[in-house]
């Protein structure tokens, strides 16, 4: 594993719980069966900073481990992912957990979400790297030191929106925009911010990620860019944006031009859609930056 990451991936870490093949969608005094369960490691920041690993980065997590006995299901899969451990365990509490419930080609989550994101003790001695990614814009906000230790160190910094009902409406979430320089929402994510009127103003761009549409990169100056995916037959959407992140910023980050790396992000993303789960074992993915990281790069 490596002495130094030169990407560092901070937020809440859990253990994913994920059903597959529900016979219905779960609704109020119904039971559901489903065909398959698989134990994981989960949250955006781990998921993104496997698909990191997978292509050849060299990465860091910052996070709590969930509680005994869901942290050593974690533990193992971070290893065996090769993404190195600045994570602290957590004590006292129930388990962070996700129920990831998969009806047809979409997923619905249930979340216990415990304590801090990040241990505060990880800020106060960050790491050093070369870029920071925050996989929720929760983290960010219930963190905004990160930020600030980051940028004292020099990186950039990448900020994933994570869907959050009560997050999403906060009046300080333009301000928290406009420090980071890379913003990545979904498309509903997007939406839901334009509805409340919140200003979308990172520092370089607001990438959005449009699911079988592909992505689009919205510059500072308002230009756009847009990289269509090819299709894929989809198996499980947990962890798709998180993996896509990982192959936008491995180009980015890598100096490859916004086009190349919205592919290499979409590329990431057929992978995940593909597999159960958000990261599982992954294999060497590498090979996704073949010459003009094409959108058919992951068939």
């Amino acid at each position: 594993m490596m002495d130094s990451p030169q990407i560092l991936c901070a937020g809440r870490i859990y253990c994913d719980l994920v059903f597959t093949g529900l016979d219905d969608a779960p609704r109020p005094g119904r039971e559901v069966y489903a065909d398959a369960l698989k134990i994981c490691a989960g949250g955006g920041a781990y998921i993104t900073a496997a698909y990191l690993a997978a292509l050849g980065d060299a990465v860091g997590l910052v996070g709590m481990l969930p509680a005994a006995p869901f942290e050593t299901v974690v533990k193992e899969e971070m290893q065996q992912n090769n993404v190195r451990s600045f994570c602290e365990p957590t004590k006292g509490q129930d388990a962070q957990l996700t129920a990831a419930l998969v009806t047809g080609p979409d997923r619905a989550f249930v979340t216990r979400r415990v304590g801090a994101a990040v241990p505060q003790q990880k800020i106060d001695d960050l790491p050093s790297a070369k870029h920071l990614h925050i996989g929720e814009l929760t983290t960010a906000l219930e963190h905004p030191d990160l930020i600030s230790a980051a940028r004292q160190k020099g990186m950039t910094i990448s900020l994933d929106c994570s869907w959050d009902g009560q997050t999403i409406t906060r009046s300080d979430v333009s301000d928290l925009i406009a420090k980071i320089d890379i913003f990545l929402p979904n498309e509903d994510e997007a939406k839901a911010l334009e509805r409340h009127k919140t200003r979308v103003e990172p520092k370089l761009a607001t990438i959005i990620k449009q699911g079988d549409k592909g992505a689009t990169a919205i510059m500072e100056d308002s230009a756009t860019i847009h990289a269509p995916v090819a299709s894929v037959q989809v198996v499980d959407t947990t962890g798709a944006g998180d993996a896509f992140n990982a192959g936008f910023l491995s180009g980015w980050l890598a100096g490859s031009s916004w086009e190349e790396a919205l592919e290499l992000g979409n590329a990431c993303g057929r992978t995940a859609v593909a597999h159960v789960g958000g990261a599982g074992q992954l294999p060497d993915l590498s090979a996704l930056r073949r010459v003009g990281f094409s959108a058919q790069a992951a068939q």
